[in-house]
């Protein structure tokens, strides 16, 4: 995958985030904490199924059972965009905002 084109992707996500974080007007409270977070790709491990199904014939009636069969697993990724993150003094919530925003703010100023 050439590397604009993943480029693009991943600005995708970090912009809708951006724009739900500074669209909320409703959260307010005072900043206790601000954090820098990576961008990172965190990974699990998913079950691998397929079903499975028999016939049998017993007094001229054809009975059709299935079953769910574990073939294996695969690994699944997450991907974490950047976070320039603000928590608030009510422990609710952690907020990630534009980096402009977060060079402005300081611990101790209202949201």
């Amino acid at each position: 995958m050439p590397i604009r084109r993943i480029a693009a992707l991943a600005a995708v996500p970090v912009t809708a985030l951006l724009l739900v974080a500074c669209g909320s007007s409703k959260v307010h409270g005072t900043i206790t904490e601000k954090e820098y977070k990576p961008a990172r790709t965190t990974w699990t491990t998913e079950s691998v199924t397929k079903r499975e199904c028999t016939t049998s014939r017993s007094g001229g009636k054809t009975k059709r059972s299935c079953h769910t069969v574990r073939t294996g697993t695969h690994r699944v990724a997450h991907r974490h965009p950047v976070c320039w993150q603000i928590e608030l003094d009510d422990d609710a919530h952690e907020l990630c905002i534009s980096k402009a925003r977060w060079d402005k703010v300081r611990v101790g100023d209202r949201w």
